[in-house]
């Protein structure tokens, strides 16, 4: 109770606090878009051409994405009432929420860098990226339908 403005206890404080419930997902969606983004870095890079985005514009992609994503979360999902109980995130809560789609992306990249740039393994790298996108995916769905039924 007394960091509920840092961390949501309970359902009436998630979008307010800077961490909540949906937290892990904006990580998983982070692996996510960067995972289908380094498609145009690790396919014509595996083939010894020219890759069409760096990984860092790969990256910049991501962010994009993920401020586009909170605008729409926050302006026309309430709208629509696709909103978790149709109040939109603070201002705390909807930069944390780009942050960690930052980190998972910077995960994604730090992976890309190890398993594929160093080891030439772009099977490796995509299979162990759905893989890590999967557990956090599974962590999400089973936290979600236990602490919010």
């Amino acid at each position: 109770m007394i960091l509920n403005w840092l961390i949501a206890e309970n359902s009436s404080e998630v979008g307010l606090s800077w961490f909540d419930f949906f937290s892990i997902g904006h990580i998983c969606f982070g692996i996510g878009v960067f995972l289908f983004f380094s498609l145009f870095y690790t396919i014509p890079k595996n083939k010894g051409k020219t890759p069409l985005l760096s990984l860092l514009a790969v990256f910049i992609i991501s962010v994009i994405i993920f401020i586009i994503w909170e605008a729409l979360e926050n302006l026309l999902f309430p709208i629509l009432g696709w909103k978790f109980e149709g109040r939109v995130d603070s201002w705390p809560n909807l930069l944390w929420d780009i942050g960690f789609g930052m980190i998972g992306a910077l995960g994604s990249w730090l992976f890309c860098y190890l398993i594929f740039q160093k080891q030439k393994s772009i099977w490796g790298y995509y299979i162990f990226g759905l893989i890590g996108f999967g557990l956090w995916l599974g962590v999400f769905i089973i936290l979600r339908s236990i602490l919010y039924p």
